[in-house]
């Protein structure tokens, strides 16, 4: 029991010793504070110190400048160095947050550069800040009436072109326009708007590209100076169009010719016989053959001149680059006679008469039939001589109808009669499907 009391004072006196010590920690650190603080007030009243890095604050809202509709050209935000002087125990722990450091736009009233003064204080107001310096300690603005343009682009691309076998097509700029804002004397010195692209590049197929690349000229094509000038784009996409060269080789083409006419002793000849083309087609071929607008045998006479619009004949997309816009195929026909006969309806063959019909001619005479041909063939050439067809494989129904004729002459694969002429058929049934018909009926 003795030893448990003497326990208990021992730790007793041992917490209050520890509590002693603490206590004497804290009053000594207050008493340190209380020392500095004083020595503070008294022998380092006050002191200097060097706040680098203050941003600058530039506004002329409110300002006379701004009634004037004055701006500041090509302003870009900067910092200064600023020395302070002031209570140690106030401006001590200062950073370059707390100053303000703004630009005086007092003086400016018109167009013009001011060498403008930079003003600092301290943000806290209740603190004896004073400033003892500012580095840079003014700044110099332009100030100008600004207005914005908008202007269409043109592309400058001096090293770009097509491989052999093609040609550069076009060329064009995406956005096509542009926002210009500057003081309104450089802005009316503007007159075009270049995206610059100098790269080389040889091309057999379509391309974009982007510049920033932007350059201003004045009438007389010198640069002009962008640096007062703030542009809406920063940059442009130029696209390249590719087109492929190809020859197109003109052959003439005919319709409406008689059975075995050959084609060969026609005298033509075709204006072009060839047209350079460019096409969006990068794989087509380098060359190929073209038949020009088809000519009716029935209108070749003498002196006629069958004519080709050259854009009738083109693809979609392709361009015709000879310079012409009609090709012409024209007839020697000084060597041709002709002569007109009269047909007697016996001379009429009626093919592919539909299966169970019969035909008649209901004409007896065909008249005001020319034929065309070499004068030798055309003094010898009689009415006995032609022959004409009518060709019933696109008839069904009975009854009378007009069909076309062809004439032509089977001795001679040299001739071919000038226009159209028709004959009066008359399909019904025939007579051996009437009997049938009729035998069906009886029974």
């Amino acid at each position: 029991m003795e030893k448990t009391i003497k326990k208990r004072k021992l730790f007793k006196r041992g917490l209050k010793g520890e509590l002693s010590d603490f206590m004497l920690k804290i009053i000594s650190l207050i008493i340190a504070v209380i020392i500095w603080f004083a020595m503070s007030i008294t022998k380092y009243p006050t002191v200097k110190k060097t706040i680098l890095n203050v941003p600058v604050s530039f506004s002329i809202s409110g300002t006379t400048a701004e009634s004037k509709g004055l701006s500041a050209l090509s302003y870009k935000d900067f910092t200064v160095d600023v020395e302070i002087q002031g209570m140690n125990y106030e401006i001590g722990t200062y950073s370059a947050d707390d100053l303000i450091a703004t630009i005086d736009t007092d003086q400016v009233t018109k167009e013009g550069t001011y060498k403008l003064d930079i003003d600092v204080k301290s943000k806290h107001s209740a603190d004896k800040c004073t400033i003892i310096s500012v580095t840079p300690p003014t700044k110099e603005i332009k100030f100008d009436q600004l207005d914005t343009i908008k202007m269409p682009m043109t592309v400058s691309a001096p090293n770009v072109s097509a491989q052999e076998g093609f040609t550069l097509k076009e060329t064009s700029i995406t956005p096509a326009e542009i926002e210009i804002s500057g003081p309104e004397k450089e802005l009316d010195r503007i007159d075009k708007v270049v995206a610059e692209y100098t790269n080389q590049l040889t091309l057999n197929e379509d391309m974009t590209v982007s510049t920033d690349s932007i350059i201003l000229y004045d009438a007389d094509s010198n640069r002009l100076d962008s640096t007062n000038c703030t542009l809406s784009l920063s940059s442009v996409d130029i696209s390249f169009v590719v087109y492929k060269k190809i020859s197109m080789n003109l052959a003439a083409s005919f319709i409406n010719v008689p059975p075995g006419f050959d084609l060969e002793t026609l005298p033509y000849s075709i204006s072009a016989s060839s047209l350079q083309v460019i096409t969006p087609q990068l794989d087509a071929e380098s060359t190929e053959d073209v038949q020009l607008n088809p000519i009716s045998m029935y209108d070749i006479t003498k002196g006629k001149v069958f004519k080709t619009e050259i854009d009738s004949i083109l693809s979609n997309g392709e361009i015709n680059q000879s310079g012409e816009d009609i090709v012409e195929v024209d007839f020697d026909l000084s060597g041709y006679e002709q002569k007109t006969f009269t047909l007697k309806a016996s001379k009429i063959e009626v093919l592919n008469v539909p299966q169970g019909k019969q035909a008649s001619i209901d004409n007896e005479l065909i008249s005001g039939v020319t034929i065309i041909g070499p004068a030798k063939v055309i003094k010898k050439l009689k009415a006995s001589d032609l022959t004409a067809v009518i060709d019933l494989s696109d008839a069904e129904a009975n009854g009378s109808i007009s069909h076309e004729l062809k004439i032509y002459c089977k001795d001679h694969n040299d001739v071919w009669n000038i226009g159209t002429h028709e004959a009066v058929v008359t399909i019904s049934e025939s007579s051996s499907s009437s009997s049938a018909a009729a035998t069906s009926s009886g029974a």
